[in-house]
């Protein structure tokens, strides 16, 4: 019975905190989202809520990769004697294996989001950069909670992200087709939003700043 009781309690701590992380993350994007809307009725325009929903989706994943890769915290910071514990990898291409793979594997829903949901972002460049921004950001915050920062976690992200991409535009030709390119450079997006070039970042930045700082798993 005392091993049902753990593993119980584990059970509904696990799901407490996943969903405390989830409302950190959540929350300043829910602010700018405001912010925007109130500008967009400002201007007579309406957001499509296709686009709140694809969104969300990136935002749910941005979740997923926090908790899988442990970002650092504030609370870490204050919790920790040493402000620097973790240890570093500056070795590229040092430890090849099953793991580099599944770095990679973790960034392709990245590249395949961005551009589906910001049809300003369909560029290689653009959505290679923020996958890599995105990891770098994972890495440098890794070494304030004990855990190792990677130099190959940072390639094997940036190539998931890149290689996300690729997948998305090869679909998007196979499925509709090779089109006109548009204005811009871009083929047109069946989910459309305002087109601010740098959207996915300002919510990465959003969403990781809110479980920085809002998020502390040592609460009991």
């Amino acid at each position: 019975m005392d091993y049902v009781r753990i593993l119980y309690t584990y059970i509904v701590e696990d799901f407490m905190y996943s969903g405390y992380l989830l409302l950190t993350l959540l929350l300043p994007c829910l602010i700018y989202q405001g912010l925007m809307e109130i500008k967009a009725k400002q201007n007579s325009r309406r957001v499509p809520a296709k686009y709140y929903f694809g969104v969300y989706v990136m935002l749910v994943y941005l979740w997923v990769v926090f908790k899988v890769t442990g970002i650092g915290l504030l609370a870490d910071i204050v919790r920790l004697k040493d402000a620097i514990s973790g240890g570093y990898n500056r070795n590229p291409l040092a430890g090849l294996g099953m793991g580099f793979v599944l770095n990679i594997i973790m960034f392709l829903p990245l590249g395949l989001l961005i551009p589906c949901i910001w049809k300003k972002c369909r560029s290689i460049t653009n959505v290679t950069v923020t996958g890599f921004l995105l990891s770098l950001t994972i890495e440098i915050s890794q070494i304030f909670n004990a855990r190792a920062t990677d130099i190959d976690d940072l390639l094997a992200n940036t190539i998931g992200a890149c290689a996300g991409y690729l997948i998305w535009r090869g679909i998007y030709v196979l499925v509709c087709g090779k089109q006109k390119e548009k204005g811009d450079g871009h083929v047109e997006n069946p989910i459309e939003a305002d087109g601010r070039k740098w959207e996915p970042m300002i919510y990465l930045a959003l969403a990781f700043s809110g479980a920085f700082f809002l998020y502390n798993p040592y609460v009991q």
